[in-house]
């Protein structure tokens, strides 16, 4: 029983760290278009290229995110299986096992990536448009690219959350005895 208790107490210790990483791409993301937009020096000039790499910071942060968000799920698996000898947190684990594949409790994940992709989309317009009226083809180039490589980071770390929070999530060893005890109805 202290075992699941030091395990609970993992999980609140994680959602703080979650809740601290939003704060920081928040303010990651601030900061980079408060200096873009010389909102940070005297001379007020604009460095546009500095929003090429909220992207970047975006991807940073969902990956640790995500590497949080796979420790709830290894934990809530391990609770599972510790929950057959207290019957209230077998009920309680069931509950929100079930309540997961239904994804009520995805949405903190897809506001994450909603936020990153938004935020990624949008802000380094501002660059490309910069070198597009300065007639600056191979510049703008190089800042589409560079943008490109930044969104496709954060869609390609949220589908390898997602492929990895599965594998998690069933283990080959529970959909065998899923599957017997199934078969066995």
């Amino acid at each position: 029983m202290e075992t699941t208790h030091l395990l609970k107490g993992e999980v609140n210790q994680t959602l703080e760290s979650l809740h601290d990483f939003a704060k920081w791409k928040l303010i990651v993301t601030s900061a980079l278009a408060a200096a873009a937009f010389g909102l940070t020096s005297a001379a007020a000039t604009t460095r546009y290229w500095l929003l090429l790499f909220i992207p970047f910071a975006c991807a940073y942060i969902d990956l640790n995110c995500y590497q949080y968000l796979i420790r709830i799920s290894v934990i809530a698996r391990s609770l599972r299986g510790a929950a057959a000898s207290d019957a209230d947190l077998a009920r309680y684990e069931k509950l929100c096992d079930e309540l997961r594949e239904c994804g009520v409790f995805s949405l903190g994940e897809y506001a994450q990536v909603a936020v990153s992709l938004a935020i990624s989309l949008v802000a380094p317009a501002f660059t490309v448009f910069q070198f597009r009226s300065a007639n600056q083809k191979i510049g703008m180039w190089i800042a589409i690219a560079f943008w490109a490589l930044g969104v496709f980071s954060v869609l390609i770390l949220w589908w390898y959350y997602k492929r990895t929070n599965n594998i998690v999530k069933i283990h080959p060893e529970e959909k065998a005895e899923s599957r017997q005890a199934g078969a066995g109805t």
